[in-house]
């Protein structure tokens, strides 16, 4: 596939993987892959890098591995235990009505007839069907609840968020603490107002801004097979810009169903820290875009679902002692609901700046170059029994700049 070279400076990357936005030259990659650029560093940092960068492709290979296994074993217990209740004929009976009635309403949407139908109408129709099959074999909808219930509490554990996660700010409502983290934040660090501090303090802070020369970013999807899962990563290094949009798409939940998306897009830079010690940074973003969008549709009235989106920024310092990237939480949407609902959420403010502090979860040597990684993280995840899910989290941020020093 034919390489295309940025004229901004960045790294060649196939022509297809990117758009041009009014904003500049945007990639848009569509990848199942961590993919990176550091070429521009010193040998010695793209080393540990790699190092650190295959150990950390094994561990999520394991991570994928371990959730999907648990997730399937799940929803195939929680299916088994739905059979049990009803008995192999009702339940055999009760899949084919839900399979008949979903043809039907899709038959009676189409046109020109469906140009006036109702689909709220319709699926309340096929719901009366559901509920008058369950009366009709003495089946209480309660029972069929607390299976679903049970199934949404150990499938949200699966997914569960990685356990290295703090908080974020919003930097106007904590300007005080803002203020005391650094010497640096007493001028406008986004305009250049400052000068580099020049002593000998192995704890100095260094501050990089963009241009930014290195990249990094990955994808791990969790789905099963009704579910469709994906993402588009921005990433413009030149100018800080970093997003992440996960799309987790369930049109015919038929069953106990499940999926996760995880993707990260960060720029990269070369830190040689002057003491052996922990990697400290303090993120300064803009918001650019934070929403959280969820449509759900109860097919049957006994459904029910639950489906969570959260947003980070991040720190990874690709070393072999570092064990794992660390994450400051944004925004999340958090939604349990077993009816047709809808929900537009934003709960970041755009063209403010938040920030981040953050530590590396373990030491690096002193005076040996490392990658230091610092951008955005959508972690979204949902279970459902019988709702259809469609689930988008939109999240952009200009990484304005980033302090660094081994923390005392």
């Amino acid at each position: 596939m034919q390489a295309w070279h940025n004229p901004y400076g960045q790294p060649e990357v196939s022509a297809a993987a990117w758009r041009r936005g009014s904003d500049g030259v945007v990639p848009m990659v569509s990848s199942d892959h961590a993919l990176r650029n550091f070429r521009h560093f010193p040998v010695e940092a793209q080393r540990s890098a790699q190092a650190a960068a295959e150990d950390r492709e094994q561990r999520l290979r394991t991570i994928i591995k371990k959730r999907s296994g648990k997730a399937a074993k799940l929803s195939v217990e929680a299916s088994h235990r739905l059979r049990r209740l009803l008995g192999d004929d009702n339940w055999t009976e009760l899949r084919d009505l839900m399979r008949q009635e979903r043809m039907t309403v899709r038959d009676l949407l189409q046109p020109p007839q469906g140009l006036e139908s109702s689909y709220d109408s319709l699926n309340q129709a096929r719901r009366r069907k559901a509920k008058a099959f369950l009366r009709s074999r003495d089946i209480r909808r309660e029972a069929i609840v607390a299976i679903a219930g049970d199934y949404h509490e150990a499938i949200a554990d699966v997914f569960a968020a990685d356990e290295n996660i703090s908080r974020g700010f919003h930097l106007s409502n904590n300007l005080d603490k803002w203020l005391s983290l650094s010497p640096f934040h007493d001028r406008a660090l986004p305009w250049g107002v400052f000068e580099p501090d020049d002593s000998e303090n192995p704890h100095r802070w260094e501050v990089f801004r963009p241009p930014f020369f290195g990249f990094n970013f990955g994808f791990v999807p969790v789905r099963n097979d009704n579910f469709v899962v994906d993402r588009l990563h921005t990433l413009n290094p030149s100018v800080g810009d970093v997003g992440i949009s996960i799309t987790m798409e369930d049109g015919d939940a038929g069953d106990f169903d499940y999926a996760s998306g995880d993707a990260f897009s960060a720029i990269a830079f070369a830190f040689v820290p002057p003491a052996t010690g922990l990697v400290e940074v303090l993120i300064d973003a803009q918001c650019v875009e934070a929403t959280h969008r969820l449509e759900t549709t109860d097919e049957w009235g006994w459904s029910n679902s639950h489906t969570t989106q959260q947003n980070f920024l991040m720190l990874d310092v690709l070393h072999p002692s570092v064990a794992e990237p660390s994450y400051a939480e944004m925004s999340n949407l958090d939604e349990t609901t077993d009816d047709d609902e809808s929900f537009h959420q934003e709960k970041l403010t755009r063209g403010t700046h938040y920030f981040a502090q953050l530590f590396s979860a373990g030491p690096v040597p002193a005076g040996q170059s490392v990658v230091v990684c610092a951008g955005t993280r959508s972690f979204d995840k949902s279970g459902t029994n019988d709702v259809s899910i469609d689930s988008t989290s939109d999240f952009r941020w200009y990484i304005s700049s980033v302090e660094v020093r081994i923390s005392p």
